[in-house]
């Protein structure tokens, strides 16, 4: 009995000590140098490495203006500065996504949700696209974004859709976004109205007819701007884009997420994305778009040179703090695992007739970097294969020797299987690894790679170690937003049945992966100067947690919590952006509060838009 008391004592005097430093120091508001907000009482990842750790930050003029230990504080707090006691919460830098597609896929999530995700039968995804097609009849294709491989153990036949919805085009996108699925009148339409960029979404074709089978496998390139109409394109669907833009945006900012890099984006869209942002689409975060060039563009080489300079002249002329186009472009040098279209050294353990198939060839690809890199544009390829990942290499070390060495920071972007004899060559001409590392929790890429490949997947460590530039992104649609179950993933190296011994070495804590995925991404993007770390002179993006992130691969965290999707979704009090609060939960409910009415869209201005910019 005695024995129990002291314990019940401590844990009083525990409890006493938790609420004793969950209040914040009273100071007098006489500081010289006032700012806007003073956070106190908190737990502060910096990210910066010369002071990692603080507990108290000032924000002034939408900038960091202190951030340091509470003796420092009080100069920034004035009558008029509001104090925010941080409650010895989790306090980080904004997130910056470096990999992302929450613009295009995001604002044609007004055509295909990314709500295939949670049907986990045949059947799930078959009743959820009849559903779809009798909900929305307004809209010109039956689109969504989630279904798997192993879900379909014929393959996507263009016969299921037809089944359910033979009179209008169903357009489905993988999980992965590698692979398509269509019905009949969907490959009627695309065929019909733009043959040439069907083709390039590589139809799979019955060898006796002829016939699409309703299979994709390069459906990572679509663009549904090429199929429809100017009339389908209606002042309402366009509302209806950026409205699915603008619940895209907020999603992310509600998980912390503050910089976005939309790595894939079409000629077609930028009229669209800027009448968006002239519209205050984006004034509560930060986006960067990538402008993607496909293996076609190089048979017009000079109209290639043309178009991209083009491009270029928008990082001056339409660029700002919150969009930055003009800087970067997004190429393919294979497609995933999961459909067999990542290029491999040796064949697929699950299908030895093949190693998958590179999208270019050594030399188109060599000369395509070539003539991007020496109108000094960042390069960001898709790699997802070791084959694949050793001729982007070559090609950005060729690019770099012809037209000599400069900081261009060209990134693998997945980069899930570099052989390890490249790593010291990417280090040395540093080429970045954009990783996602909830992609390591996909149940069909270690079936396909075999056991020995698998162990070598996703080197995060390893590059780490190597001296490669490492930075952490989600790939949304491809994954959740929330960049909670990639720093879970990451530092318990965990695949989609619970295991955690496949690779283990890789593993990277929680701490250093925040840095990746706030520092090491704002490098990516060329921000490190303005974004990434909470250091005095940067911009005031910050995360406030009501969990700290850092337990998430504890026992304790994994016994007590459900990290099923979502389920993560809640741990973020509030954030800002630029000094000002854009996301914040309510206290009292646990619920966010209501988030600001923005103006629709002002239908017509994409000419004027088009003139202004030079786009097509």
């Amino acid at each position: 009995m005695n024995r129990f008391c002291q314990w019940m004592a401590l844990a009083i005097a525990l409890c006493g000590l938790g609420a004793g430093c969950a209040t914040a120091p009273v100071y007098p508001r006489t500081g010289s140098q006032p700012a806007e907000t003073v956070i106190l009482n908190a737990r502060i990842l910096t990210s910066n490495p010369s002071q990692p750790h603080a507990d108290t930050l000032a924000v002034k003029d939408g900038r960091i203006a202190y951030v340091g230990p509470r003796r420092g504080i009080g100069e920034f707090i004035g009558p008029d500065t509001e104090v925010i006691n941080g409650r010895r919460r989790l306090i980080t830098p904004g997130f910056v996504d470096n990999h992302c597609h929450v613009l295009w896929i995001g604002g044609m999530g007004y055509f295909q949700p990314p709500e295939l995700f949670a049907c986990e039968t045949l059947d799930d995804l078959l009743a959820w696209v009849k559903q779809r097609a009798d909900d929305h009849p307004e809209l010109p294709l039956v689109g969504g974004i989630g279904w798997r491989m192993n879900q379909l153990p014929d393959g996507p036949r263009r016969e299921l859709l037809d089944a359910i919805v033979p009179d209008r085009p169903v357009m489905l996108m993988s999980y992965s976004g590698q692979a398509g699925w269509l019905n009949s009148r969907a490959i009627e339409l695309m065929e019909s109205r733009n043959p040439g960029a069907f083709e390039r979404l590589a139809p799979v074709r019955d060898p006796e007819t002829g016939q699409c089978t309703g299979e994709c496998k390069h459906y990572h390139v679509v663009n549904f701007l090429e199929f429809l109409t100017p009339e389908e394109l209606t002042p309402e669907v366009e509302r209806g884009i950026f409205d699915a833009m603008r619940n895209t945006l907020d999603d992310a900012l509600a998980v912390g997420v503050t910089t976005m890099n939309d790595i894939q984006i079409y000629p077609q869209f930028i009229p669209l994305l800027l009448q968006f942002r002239d519209q205050g689409g984006l004034d509560r975060c930060r986006v960067r778009g990538s402008y993607f060039v496909g293996h076609e563009r190089l048979a017009d080489e000079a109209q290639l040179a043309k178009d991209l300079r083009t491009w270029k002249k928008l990082r001056k002329t339409e660029s700002d703090d919150r969009l930055i186009l003009g800087e970067s472009l997004k190429f393919y040098i294979d497609g995933t695992a999961d459909n067999h279209t990542a290029f491999l050294f040796e064949p697929y353990a699950d299908d030895p007739s093949t190693c998958g198939h590179p999208d270019w060839t050594a030399e188109e690809f060599n000369r395509v970097i070539e003539i991007a890199d020496r109108l000094g544009l960042q390069c960001c390829t898709h790699s997802c294969g070791d084959a694949g990942a050793r001729r982007v290499i070559d090609a950005y070390e060729h690019a770099l020797t012809v037209n000599g060495p400069r900081d261009a920071r060209h990134s693998l972007e997945h980069c899930e299987l570099p052989l390890p004899e490249d790593w010291p060559r990417m280090a040395r001409l540093g080429i970045s690894a954009s990783m996602q590392p909830q992609h390591f929790f996909d149940e069909l890429a270690q079936p396909a790679l075999g056991p020995e490949r698998s162990r070598r997947l996703m080197p995060w460590r390893s590059l780490l170690d190597a001296g490669v530039p490492v930075s952490f992104g989600t790939d949304w649609a491809a994954g959740p937003i929330n960049p909670a179950y990639g720093l879970l993933i990451a530092a318990l190296r965990m695949d989609c049945n619970g295991n955690t011994h496949v690779g283990p070495r890789e593993k990277v804590p929680v701490e250093e992966g925040i840095r990746l995925w706030t520092l090491g991404s704002a490098r990516h993007l060329f921000m490190e100067d303005q974004i990434g770390s909470l250091e005095p002179g940067k911009q005031a993006d910050l995360v406030i947690f009501n969990t700290d992130l850092r337990k998430m691969p504890t026992l304790w965290f994994l016994l007590t919590h459900d990290i099923g999707l979502g389920t993560l979704d809640h741990f973020v009090d509030l954030t800002m952006v630029g000094g000002r609060t854009v996301f914040e939960r309510d206290p009292a409910t646990g619920k966010p509060r209501k988030r600001l009415q923005r103006p629709g869209p002002s239908p017509g201005q994409r000419e004027e838009i088009r003139a202004r910019t030079g786009i097509l």
